[in-house]
Parts: C-alpha cells; sequence; structure tokens
C-alpha cells in the first residue's frame, strides 16, 4: 500500500510539473507571436502603440472601413465573426493594458447578439482568449459560464493552449506570417456575388431567434465603465445590410432605445435607415460590402463622424 502512495505522488509531482513547465514554455513562444494564428494579434495589439480612434467589430470591419479614409490616426481591431463578448473582452484587455484609444472607441454592434440563442456562440467566443484566463476576471468570469465544470480544466496551466500548441510549437519551422485581421481588407468583386448574396438571405430568413439575453445589457455596460473610465468617448455603430429580418429590426430598436438611455451616439447605417446599400453590385455577400462599396461606406462614415465632432465639440 505505501507503494502505491508513493507511486500515486510520485506520479502527481511529475504531471504537475510537466504542466507547469510546458505552461512556462508556450507562454513565452505566445509573447514572441505577433501574427493571427494563436490571438498574436492580440498580443501585439496589448504591446503596440494607442490610437486617437479604434474602430473595433467583426469581419464587417477590416473588410468594410477603410480608416485612411475616415479619418487620422484611426486603427482597426477586429476578427473575422467574433461579436461583442469577444470585442468587449477585447476593450477590458486594452484598457488592463493602458492601450484605451485617445478620444474615440467605435464599437460595431451586430444586432442578433441581443438574443438567447445566440449566447453559446457570444461565450465560445471569448473562449478564443483562454491564454488570458489567469490574469483577467471578465474573460475568465464568461469562460466559466460555458459549463459548471469549464474552470476545472484550468487547473493545469498548459490548457489555455489546447488547440493552439501544434501552432505555437512549430512555428519557428513554418513560419507563419499572415496577414493582420486588423490591416484594412477589402473583397474584390466577383461572379459568385450573386450567389453568396442569395444564400446569405436565406441563412438569415432560417435563423431561430427568440428571448433576449439580459447579460448582453450587462456586458455592453460594462463597455460603457471601461470608456468613461478613461474618459474615452464610446460610439456604437452598425453596419450595412443588404437584408433585414424582422428579428434583426427589432433588436436594432433594441440597441437604439439602450444608446439613448445611456447616451451614446448610434451610427447605424442599416438598410431601413440607408436606401444607397441596396444596389447589388456593392455587395460581397449579404453581410459584407465588396471594395466599392467598402469606399463608398467609408466615405458615408467619415461624413457622420465629422457631423459628429461639430455637434460635440469633440
Amino acid at each position: 500500500m505505501k507503494k502505491l502512495y508513493k507511486l500515486t505522488l510520485v506520479t502527481i509531482l511529475i504531471v504537475i510539473s510537466t504542466d507547469q513547465i510546458m505552461g512556462l514554455y508556450m507562454s513565452s513562444l505566445y509573447e514572441e507571436n505577433y501574427y493571427d494564428h494563436a490571438n498574436g494579434d492580440v498580443n501585439k495589439l496589448l504591446k503596440g502603440n494607442t490610437a486617437d480612434t479604434v474602430i473595433i467589430g467583426s469581419s464587417r470591419v477590416y473588410t468594410m472601413i477603410d480608416p485612411k479614409i475616415v479619418g487620422k490616426n484611426i486603427s482597426l481591431v477586429s476578427k473575422p465573426s467574433k461579436h461583442s463578448y469577444y470585442n468587449i473582452a477585447i476593450v477590458d484587455l486594452m484598457n488592463q493594458h493602458k492601450k484605451m484609444p485617445k478620444k474615440m472607441l467605435i464599437f460595431n454592434i451586430e444586432v442578433e447578439d441581443v438574443y438567447e440563442s445566440v449566447k453559446p456562440k457570444l461565450i465560445n467566443d471569448v473562449c478564443y482568449l483562454k491564454y488570458y484566463y489567469y490574469s483577467n476576471d471578465f474573460i475568465r468570469g464568461i469562460i466559466n459560464q460555458k459549463a459548471s465544470f469549464e474552470k476545472f480544466k484550468y487547473i493545469f496551466s498548459s490548457y489555455r493552449f489546447n488547440g493552439e500548441n501544434f501552432t505555437l510549437v512549430t512555428n519557428s519551422f513554418q513560419n507563419i506570417h499572415n496577414t493582420s485581421s486588423n490591416v484594412f481588407t477589402p473583397l474584390d468583386k466577383s461572379p459568385n456575388d450573386n450567389e453568396r448574396l442569395r444564400k446569405g438571405i436565406e441563412e438569415m430568413k432560417a435563423l431561430k431567434l427568440t428571448e433576449l439575453n439580459p447579460d448582453f445589457l450587462i456586458k455592453m455596460n460594462h463597455l460603457i465603465e471601461i470608456c468613461k473610465k478613461n474618459s474615452v468617448k464610446l460610439v456604437l455603430l452598425y453596419g450595412p445590410n443588404y437584408f433585414m429580418p424582422k428579428k434583426f429590426k427589432e433588436a436594432r430598436s433594441i440597441i437604439a432605445e439602450f444608446c439613448l438611455k445611456n447616451e451614446l451616439e448610434f451610427l447605424d447605417f442599416s438598410n431601413e435607415n440607408q436606401k444607397r446599400f441596396k444596389d447589388k453590385d456593392l455587395w460581397f455577400d449579404h453581410i459584407h460590402l465588396n471594395k466599392i462599396g467598402a469606399e463608398k461606406y467609408s466615405l458615408l462614415l467619415k461624413k457622420e463622424l465629422s457631423d459628429l465632432t461639430k455637434k460635440t465639440g469633440n
């Protein structure tokens, strides 16, 4: 029996030691990674310079907004398919690392995030930031919502790299230097645009969106508090859509009411208010403008922000 106890103790010590060593080694690789894989783009953001204005959001930011057109000293912070929880978590990290913009944060919102049926996706988005589980309370709180046993996985420090360890370890051999999603990358017109547009509209019509997610507004209030703390003007942005289902229109009204209640500017470019984006030739698919549409959108956004600056005097 004593031999069994001894063997068990030695095994536990080996597992703990191996886990700690692996965690330290993987952390050192992460801290040297500045590319999109394994969130190197986030690492780069938190170690880079601060801009006057940051526009943050999903791929509808970096494919549709040209910061050179919109204004001076504007940075894009964006990630494909990542919505509100993820982007608020990024802002929380920016606040923690003292990398908030100097003047304005333009937060690109996707209105469907207000619905409970979307919440699991929003939580899963934040799980991509699991490297910061130990160091960021906001991220840890959201990840722990995924399941009651989720927090126990993080007893192992190396778990933060689950799914990304191979890329981190082998990158010195593969030399993966992919373009950051924080750089304006417009979508060119192609022969398949109309078909993508049609399929996208069908997918939106099939979406099952039910009751509201009360946690969404709690997270948005957290975003407001961060901006207030840093004296940064917060503006919510909703980009153009070719098609707006009824539920999206209802959600947009909820966002508009939230902005009114909290005295936030809401720049709404959805199709009901902006008929100028109804031309199919401006679209890559149902939610992404092509290069021509992106230029038109960027010019319009520039004008709206200029009018806003004149109105507020900031």
